[in-house]
Formats: C-alpha cells, structure tokens, sequence
C-alpha cells in the first residue's frame, strides 16, 4: 500500500481522533489529539506541524514533529506492516531534519508531550524504531495518585495545610490571570521556559489550574499546576518551591490542592509526569501505580550519509 501523505486540518480531527482511539493501546491520545497534533498548544520550542497517511479517503495513518521531536505516530492496526508507518517516519524525520536538528527524539518535548518516551511495555514499537536506527537514549517514569476516593485528596486536608502554611507566614492560593506575567518570569528564571510554558497553559483554564504560595511580601515562594499539558487527563506538574522556602510543606499543600482540582474534574488518577522525589508523592497522597517510558533518538546526519 502506498499512502497518500499531506499536512492535516482541523477538518481532518474527527477522523485523526478515532484512528487515535484505535491506534493508541498505551496513551489516551485521542482527547488531546488537537493538542498535539494542529497547534491548539504549541510546544515552547516550535509549533507542531502533522501529516496524515491517506489510502482513498480514508486516514490510515498520522504523525506530529516539533523542533526536534517526534510528538506522536500512529497508524490502524488493521493496515501495519505496509508501509505506512515507514513512510510518516521518514517524512517526520525530513521535517526534523529541514530545521536543523541533527537528533530525532521520541515523544519527550519539554512542555508538551503526550507520554515522556515510549511506554516500555510497547516493546513492539520500541523494536520498530530500533529497526530503523533510532537507539535508547533514557528512561522516564510517570506516577499515578488516585484522587477519586483516596482520604489523602480531599478539600478538608487542602484547607488545613493551607493552614499550616499560613502559619508558617505564606498565604496558599490559587493564582489569578493577573499573576501570569510575573509568575512566568519568575519560573522561566528560577527553572525554565519550558515549565513556564506549561504553567501558562494551565493558568488560561477556568477556574485557573496553577496553585501558588507566596511570602508575607507576596513574593512567589512555590507554584504547582495541573492539565496545562495533555488537557483534562488529570496530569499533574510542573510543579517547585524556591530553594529557601523548601522543606516547609508548601510542595505538599499545592499538590493537595492540585489533586482535589483533579478530582472535581471527573478524573479517577491523576499522572504525575516525570516524577522526581517519589518519596514525597508516596508520603503527601500514596501511590496507585506507575508507568515506565523508553526515550528513543536518532542521528540524523548519518541518515543523511546513509
């Protein structure tokens, strides 16, 4: 079979959203698929530009870049095995390579990913690229925190450690349209662009989903944020506290108050993205599982001398 490939439309989203559903054993791509697929969030590095495979009418197969990375490729089940999914790589891999980068990378754009790598358990995926050069670069893992009817997350416990944070001299609230400004300065400075970029998006939701603890002197002390990356699937982060007001349970009182936001959104678990102290998570709301992710990249200068 040999595919018709062209840029995709939002006319095309309805279409891409069940080749996602069927396609995506592992990510709930098809909720986000605007998200990842048409710019409805660029990432910070540059917009996402996508292709889809077409037999006749029908879109068989779809793949997003951006910058550097290979946000998502996808292709039906049914129709695997011929060609298809050779044929987006390899046009996603000439638009990576048109902006100059000499690496492709899967998935794991800083500020807007659907997954940080390829879930180890898709070892299928993971031999395909394999196959056609790319190599293992890291491994990320995701937590899960059910927030459903867990007595950890509940707006009782938010309060009262908001409680003790007061106590302690910070006020914990939820941030306000108007913080954006100063608060994406202040995290691009003290973390990074990246993480800026995706506490914006989340500060644009309503009601905002970015909770903030500030000084006596209204100074940001710590921010947290929820769903400014994959949008309404309850993933939880970026999230910091400034380095001299660690140690004071503001971490723990944002992320209550983030997880009681997910909880009122309808989602059962919320995804703690590229986990850091797994310690703190087990202690603040307890662990319900977690996922395990493969970063894939490839040279491709020596495709290109290939």
């Amino acid at each position: 079979m040999e595919p018709r490939l062209r840029a995709l439309s939002s006319a095309d989203l309805p279409r891409a959203r069940a080749l996602l559903v069927a396609s995506c054993a592992f990510d709930d791509a098809a909720p986000v698929a605007e998200e990842k697929l048409l710019g409805g969030a660029p990432g910070p590095d540059a917009a996402p530009e996508a292709i889809g495979a077409f037999h006749g009418h029908d879109l068989v197969g779809v793949a997003a870049t951006s910058a550097r990375w290979i946000r998502l490729l996808a292709v039906h089940p049914d129709v695997r095995g011929r060609g298809i999914g050779s044929a987006l790589l390899a046009g996603a891999e000439d638009r990576i390579a048109g902006r100059g980068a000499p690496l492709a990378r899967t998935l794991d754009q800083p500020g807007n990913y659907l997954a940080p790598g390829i879930d180890t358990r898709n070892r299928d995926t993971v031999a395909w690229f394999e196959r056609r050069g790319y190599r293992r670069l890291v491994e990320n893992t995701n937590l899960l925190i059910d927030v459903a009817s867990n007595p950890s997350v509940s707006a009782e416990r938010a309060a009262e450690r908001a409680e003790r944070a007061a106590a302690a001299g910070y006020q914990v609230r939820r941030a306000r349209p108007s913080d954006g400004a100063e608060l994406s300065a202040r995290i691009s400075l003290e973390f990074s662009a990246a993480w800026a970029f995706e506490v914006m998006r989340a500060l644009d939701r309503d009601p905002p989903a970015v909770h903030l603890a500030l000084t006596g002197d209204g100074e940001l002390a710590a921010f947290a944020a929820h769903d400014g990356n994959n949008r309404g699937l309850g993933w939880f982060g970026p999230a910091g506290t400034l380095e001299l007001h660690r140690q004071r349970g503001l971490g723990e009182a944002l992320l209550i108050a983030c997880l009681v936001d997910v909880a009122a959104d309808g989602v059962d678990r919320c995804t703690v993205a590229w986990i850091g102290p797994r310690g703190f998570y087990q202690r603040a709301a307890g662990l319900a599982g977690e996922r395990r992710f493969v970063v894939l990249g490839k040279d491709l200068a020596a495709r290109e001398a290939a």
